[in-house]
């Protein structure tokens, strides 16, 4: 299993945190191009996450096929980077045709143009979607196609419900799907003031901080304020989370890397889990994007070669360091 871990819209000093004089120029994977004008780093970073994830990526090939939507095939487009990843003898590759096909896709809402910047982990989960409808085209409540990446490998299926303690009303539970979790940093930044000397896990971290003002009046109205409950009921393989940052010039950058962990336990970020296996899976953490400066870049895991890999665009470099031996016996080194 994998955690990918996203950095949505932060500002602060991310560059100097990760990148003084902690990679090596070679790295065994391939960049990809965005020249002047094209403002294509958003799309860049979640390209190369998705690549680097090893079970979207052989999931992905191994499909029979798909209902192709032509220039807006965003489908297409994307196993058209993944099969020059593999077979192309260039460092850098366009991801002209990706780029083109979400700009298609999306020009009615005017999102993910050509030649603006835009939002990468945005970019990412409607990558997710799109790859849903090409496969299960049928607009459904909740997908249950074996054929679906999106939803067998990424979906967390959840309901949200309030449950007072004091007179046990409870509220109707809420069922709904998520693809990525989102937590604000500021929540995240308060969690980890309040709870510096105590011995809190990154997920115990971030249930925390996603259920901060998610409070409302007993449904009796016997008086008492209670909290949301969000229950997890399968086991997915992947689970992103995203931190949403609350304006370009925040200061928390420091304290949000330092509660960043390469673990995370599905029973740490939600009240309870229902499926037997997540409760005792512990996922991985195997890539990142981050903002800086308008702009994106990314980190990945490497299985193959069991390192670290930083990705600006073009520019890929292998990070210097030391891997727990936890991530080279979790993931077969195949392509």
């Amino acid at each position: 299993m994998a955690l990918a871990s996203f950095f949505r819209k932060p500002g602060g000093k991310l560059g100097k945190s990760y990148l003084a004089g902690s990679m090596m120029s070679l790295a065994p994977t391939k960049g990809l191009l965005n020249e002047p004008g094209q403002n294509s780093c958003f799309l860049n970073s979640a390209v190369q996450v998705l690549w680097h994830l090893d079970i979207f990526r052989r999931s992905l090939r191994q499909l029979p096929g798909h209902f192709c939507q032509g220039e807006s095939c965003i489908f297409c487009a994307l196993k058209g980077i993944f099969s020059q990843f593999q077979q192309s003898r260039e460092r850098a590759l366009p991801s002209d045709n990706l780029r083109h096909a979400l700009a298609e896709t999306f020009k009615d809402e005017q999102r993910f143009q050509l030649g603006f910047m835009d939002d990468a982990a945005e970019c990412f989960e409607n990558i997710l979607d799109r790859i849903h409808r090409h496969i299960v085209p049928e607009e459904t409540d909740a997908c249950t196609s074996k054929n679906c990446i999106t939803h067998q490998k990424f979906a967390m299926t959840l309901y949200e419900q309030y449950v007072c303690r004091s007179c046990g009303a409870s509220s109707d539970p809420l069922p709904f799907t998520e693809l990525v979790h989102y937590v604000t940093t500021t929540a995240l930044h308060q969690q980890i003031r309040q709870r510096r000397h105590k011995d809190e896990t990154f997920g115990d971290l971030l249930q925390a901080a996603r259920t901060i003002g998610d409070q409302q009046n007993c449904p009796s109205n016997c008086g008492q304020r209670i909290k949301i409950r969000r229950v997890l009921m399968n086991s997915p393989e992947i689970v992103t989370i995203g931190f949403g940052w609350d304006s370009d010039q925040s200061d928390l950058t420091e304290d949000v890397i330092r509660s960043l962990g390469p673990h995370l336990s599905l029973s740490t970020l939600f009240y309870r889990v229902t499926d037997e296996h997540a409760k005792k899976g512990e996922l991985l953490l195997v890539g990142m994007i981050c903002y800086s400066s308008q702009h994106y870049c990314a980190f990945a895991f490497h299985t193959k070669s069991s390192k670290w890999v930083f990705f600006d665009d073009a520019t890929v470099k292998e990070v210097r360091g030391h891997i727990p031996s936890s991530y080279s016996q979790q993931y077969e080194s195949t392509c």
